[in-house]
């Protein structure tokens, strides 16, 4: 296979997998302050929990770029991709604050490491000439789903909760990483 036909074939295989990542996290972020509600946090615990996130993302990001760097992004990103479906399957077994602020944390470690590796990848199997065209149907395609999941996601916790939306997501997260798999760097 021809280094052309690669780098297509791993856009396409990534904006697929990406999509549905995207389209999994749609699913829950809009209804994320009613989540934190529900186990007793405020708009205040909201603040902090999203705080935490951002800071443990950018705390980790100069470490992140530097080994996909050396290490490759597939790594990340498989490792991402996985993680991510245990910490979304961990908001099912919370009780209290102090353990979202915890998983919030973690979150942004993982965010940080995925994030990194998403766009380097992008970067690398995008070439110069196209690589915005290629960008802005990657981006737009992700959008789009990720736009259907929130349509849905409110009538989804609305009718089942919570727990089966973190169960949807955590299994697209598993399937989508493993999708992850077929890229080649």
């Amino acid at each position: 296979m021809n280094e052309k036909t690669t780098r297509r074939k791993n856009l396409r295989v990534f904006t697929i997998s990406l999509s549905f990542m995207a389209f999994a996290f749609g699913l829950f972020g809009p209804f994320y302050y009613i989540f934190i509600n529900q186990i007793g946090g405020t708009i205040e615990s909201f603040g902090i929990a999203t705080g935490l996130v951002v800071l443990s993302s950018s705390l980790v990001s100069l470490v992140a770029g530097k080994y996909s760097d050396k290490y490759g992004r597939k790594p990340f990103l498989i490792a991402g991709g996985y993680a991510s479906a245990v910490i979304v399957f961990l908001y099912t077994m919370i009780s209290s604050l102090w353990q979202l602020y915890l998983l919030q944390i973690l979150n942004g470690l993982v965010v940080s490491m995925f994030h990194i590796s998403e766009t380097s990848f992008l970067a690398d199997v995008t070439k110069k000439k196209n690589r915005g065209a290629d960008i802005g149907t990657y981006n737009a395609v992700v959008g789009i789903l990720e736009a259907l999941a929130i349509f849905v996601g409110g009538f989804i916790a609305g009718k089942f909760g919570f727990d089966i939306v973190f169960y949807i997501v955590s299994v697209i997260f598993v399937m989508t990483t493993t999708l992850l798999l077929k890229v080649r760097e």
